[in-house]
This record gives C-alpha cells, structure tokens and sequence, in this order.
C-alpha cells in the first residue's frame, strides 16, 4: 500500500481539517481497533472522534502542512505542522512527527509527537484534547 499511503494519509489531512465535512466520515479511514498514541495518551477510534469534534469546538481553523512522509509496505511516518487558529484568533503551530500502520487498507495506529513551535501552554494538548 506504500504509493497509495501518502495519499491516504493527505485525504485524511484533508478530511480532519475541512470543518464542513462530517466527523463520522473520518471512521472510514481507521480501522474499529484503532489507536492513537499522542504524548503519552492512547485514544481509541471512538476517542479520536471526540478529539476531532473538540477541535472543532476551539478551533476556526486547522492547516496541516506535510514537511516529510516516508511510506513502505503497510507504514508510514511524517514530520507535519499544524497551524491552528482558535475562534478567539490566536494561533499555534505545532510540529508533529508520525507513524502509520496500515491494515485492510485503513489506518491501524497512528504513534505521534508533538512539539509547539508557537503558541500557549494550553496548545500542548491540542493532539488530543476531548
């Protein structure tokens, strides 16, 4: 699935940061198992949800921009920024570094790291605020 992952992973870019699409939606790309390891915390697909619905909540905008992606086989990693703008009009960027796996042609795990590159200290726990 290793040419098919980066566009996978972009679609699903596209999908969690368009505000107007469905949340649901975004259960397409993760498989029922799904976890994701952010900072130390785990969510599960239906946390992962949650999160997405929060940031919608806090957020006016979110832009992710892929700096590196390396795909093989059934992985993936990316080094991406994530500039976030609050309804308040604050902004952060936060740099995040990332690793896929794949099963039955959807996203198993993803295992990140987050580093804020501008922002608050409440920007911290924007990778997995509920």
């Amino acid at each position: 699935m290793s040419q098919d992952s980066e566009s996978f992973i972009r679609q699903l870019f596209k999908a969690f940061t368009d505000f107007s699409t469905d949340v649901e939606s975004l259960r397409g790309f993760l498989t029922p198992d799904y976890r994701q390891l952010v900072d130390g915390r785990e969510l599960t697909l239906d946390d992962f949800i949650s999160h997405a619905k929060a940031l919608r909540t806090h957020l006016h905008r979110l832009d992710i921009n892929v700096q590196q992606i390396v795909c093989q086989g059934n992985k993936a990693a990316t080094v991406h920024i994530a500039h976030a703008i609050r309804s308040s009009g604050e902004s952060s960027r936060i740099k995040v570094i990332a690793f896929y796996s794949f099963k039955d042609g959807r996203i198993s795990l993803i295992d990140e790291l987050t580093y804020v590159l501008e922002g608050g200290n409440a920007d911290r726990e924007l990778g997995s605020v509920q």
